[in-house]
């Protein structure tokens, strides 16, 4: 099996990255410079969506956080991406659907509110609403977190690594993470992992300058 990966540091595709570090199997990375036109016009020769994550098996492109770390829990059992019980894995799937249909689109509106209207007017007044909500979320994970150490059962999982994407935006949004101790615990806890720490240094990611 060949595996590719394409990644952007900083962004969402650090969620597969960690997955994919976790099941240690052997894999090209591919860093995207999405700020070059040019660049971003080669890659839609291979990802047509020009985003990113993007893993291709074989030849095969697979997009979307939620669909490549559920086929690398797949393909992989032994890494512990997706619990092996089904109502565990459910969860973990549920939880990762969240984060990907509302955490990250709060978090997109607080930032790039052009993406949602193309009213100028409303733009200071979206971005606000968002950031309120991204901080709404957070606030939500560290609660969740507030008697476990992750977040669905009791070993590491992708959601996990997941969750990490939004903890990294929200330092560098400078929300209040001082008041989330279980989720900067938590944060801690996942990039302890060797797995974690090589897809941050890959990326050179600024959360390893903290």
């Amino acid at each position: 099996m060949k595996l590719e990966f394409y990644y952007t540091t900083t962004t969402c595709s650090l969620a597969s990255h960690i997955g994919l570090e976790e099941t240690g199997a052997p894999f090209d990375a591919h860093f995207v410079k999405l700020y070059r036109e040019a660049e971003v016009a080669a890659y839609r020769r291979v990802v047509p969506s020009g985003k990113v994550p993007a893993l291709r098996v074989d030849g095969k492109v697979l997009t979307e956080n939620l669909a490549i770390l559920a086929y690398l829990g797949r393909v992989f059992p032994e890494s512990g991406l997706i619990p092996a019980d089904p109502f565990a894995a459910a969860s973990c799937l549920s939880m990762m659907g969240w984060f990907a249909s509302s955490v990250h689109l709060d978090r997109r509106q607080a930032r790039v509110p052009s993406r949602f209207t193309a009213d100028e007017a409303t733009h200071e007044a979206l971005a606000l609403a968002g950031s309120a909500r991204f901080l709404a979320d957070v606030r939500q994970i560290d609660l969740m977190l507030s008697d476990r150490e992750w977040l669905i059962g009791d070993h590491f999982t992708a959601a996990d690594g997941y969750a990490l994407v939004f903890w990294a935006w929200a330092v560098a949004d400078g929300q209040p993470v001082d008041t989330l101790p279980n989720y900067y615990a938590h944060a801690a806890r996942v990039m302890a992992r060797p797995a974690v720490q090589r897809a941050l240094a890959r990326e050179r990611h600024p959360l390893l300058d903290l």
